[in-house]
């Protein structure tokens, strides 16, 4: 018995073909530039880290008047910059997929598992961000509200003109004019700057070690799958 195609189904998967390839490039693009915006947070976090070390060093034991040049942009380094370090995902073409029904063009078993696992990798990382984010507004913030110098970061920002993250790569030792200090010096409690410190510090080493290093290989897996299954170039 003579089986005959039906042109409207063969029209209809090269269509399904090729729309899976428009969203697959779309999408290995979005998970592309992602994993060039995480590493330079995660350059950033690298910064952070070290300039913490200082911070936690000098407040113990060093001269709270006479401030070293590199008290200051420690200062900054740990107690301002936050939401700078923060990887945010993009993932507009994950949300596609999901809200629109899309995710059924990709048939391919390892792509399918892939985007599964992305998912649970961003709602992780994103629940690990508003902890981090609860932390600088529930501890970092009352503490240089109380002894942080804001005109020292406001001669680094140029009054306004660029950020505090562009001065301070301008310049990493900034003075400014006046020498900076610390705001009710009487009340710094060397012990309790230490700890605060280190607090934060060891909640976004976890942070790279339970989310984002997670978002990496998922990633990573999600790009090799897509290349293979629609033979995407790196």
């Amino acid at each position: 018995m003579e089986v005959h195609h039906h042109p409207d189904l063969d029209r209809e998967n090269i269509s399904e073909d090729a729309q899976a390839r428009a969203l697959a490039k779309s999408l290995y693009q979005e998970t592309y530039a992602d994993s060039l915006n995480m590493q330079y947070r995660l350059s950033l976090r690298n910064i952070k880290e070290n300039q913490m070390d200082y911070f936690r060093k000098y407040v113990m034991d060093s001269d709270l008047i006479n401030l070293s040049v590199r008290f200051y942009p420690s200062f900054f380094w740990t107690s301002v910059v936050s939401s700078a370090i923060q990887f945010v995902p993009n993932d507009g073409i994950l949300n596609q997929l999901r809200n629109s029904g899309s995710l059924r063009y990709f048939k391919n078993i390892d792509v399918q598992r892939a985007i599964s696992r992305m998912n649970v990798v961003i709602l992780n990382l994103r629940t690990r961000n508003s902890q981090e984010d609860a932390f600088v507004e529930d501890f970092s913030r009352p503490f240089i509200q109380k002894y942080y110098d804001f005109d020292w970061e406001d001669e680094l920002s140029q009054h306004g003109k660029i950020s505090g993250l562009q001065g301070i790569f301008q310049s990493p030792t900034f003075h400014g004019a006046q020498m900076p200090r610390i705001r009710n010096v009487k009340e710094f409690d060397r012990d309790n700057a230490e700890a605060l410190a280190t607090n934060f510090l060891m909640l976004i080493r976890v942070t790279v070690l339970l989310d984002y290093n997670p978002y990496i290989e998922a990633n990573h897996q999600l790009m090799e799958a897509l290349r293979k299954e629609f033979d995407l170039k790196k």
